[in-house]
């Protein structure tokens, strides 16, 4: 296979956990990944085991909340590879536990990032799917088995807010595509979730090694 006829999959959050597992994973399909993350060391070190491995890789370091940056990374994909096959939006941000009374309204502005990002995303990444109605856009969900524990209530509303995005966006494209899913790996010891359950014995846990394999076995269907 060429390198111009490589599937292009854009992964987000790439450089640690879950993203990262995922990009190893897809390493071995001879695939074009593009990674992103804000940490450029990682990047690089995750793009060396990928080139091992016998995929080709471009590293885009990106906070995906600088809009502007995100216009940018976006443009240079469209004028370099034209189209994005697949999309795994991984990336996201802690939210610490806390009673509702004590947030302040700058910190439930700024502690609802993780619901902005998921709609820049697809804000900016939607016309490079749209050049293919197979494409497919996978968005990584964490599963509602929390919704009613407390001191979780903003970690839960942006998930929900996130969820109720995602599923609209689906919608919208359903006739002409691409396809639009969610993933819902079981809990997995990642720094999110140590930050919302410090103390939590991680031995109960599935890994990412292990949750990542289930979406590669998954998204193989579509390669």
């Amino acid at each position: 296979m060429s390198a111009l006829k490589k599937k292009i999959v854009l992964i987000t959050g790439a450089s640690r956990g879950f993203g990262f597992q995922v990009a190893m994973g897809l390493a071995e399909k001879n695939l074009h990944l593009i990674i992103t993350s804000r940490t450029v060391g990682a990047l690089e070190s995750l793009s060396d085991k990928i080139q091992a491995s016998g995929s080709t890789v471009t590293i885009a370091p990106l906070d995906l909340s600088k809009e502007k940056d995100f216009q940018i990374v976006a443009r240079s994909i469209y004028e370099r590879f034209g189209t994005i096959d697949i999309l795994i939006h991984s990336a996201s941000s802690a939210i610490p536990m806390a009673p509702i009374e004590t947030i302040q309204k700058n910190e439930l502005i700024n502690l609802f990032q993780n619901t902005f990002i998921t709609q820049q995303v697809i804000k900016m990444i939607d016309p490079l799917l749209k050049k293919d109605p197979s494409a497919l856009a996978l968005f990584i969900q964490d599963t509602n088995e929390y919704r009613s524990n407390k001191f979780l209530g903003l970690y839960n509303a942006n998930r929900v807010a996130s969820r109720e995005i995602i599923e609209a966006y689906a919608a919208e494209r359903k006739r002409l595509g691409p396809t639009i899913l969610t993933f819902n790996p079981k809990p997995m010891p990642t720094k999110i979730r140590s930050v919302l359950f410090p103390g939590e014995n991680k031995d109960k846990l599935s890994t990412c090694k292990t949750e990542a394999k289930k979406m590669v076995e998954f998204i193989s269907s579509f390669l």
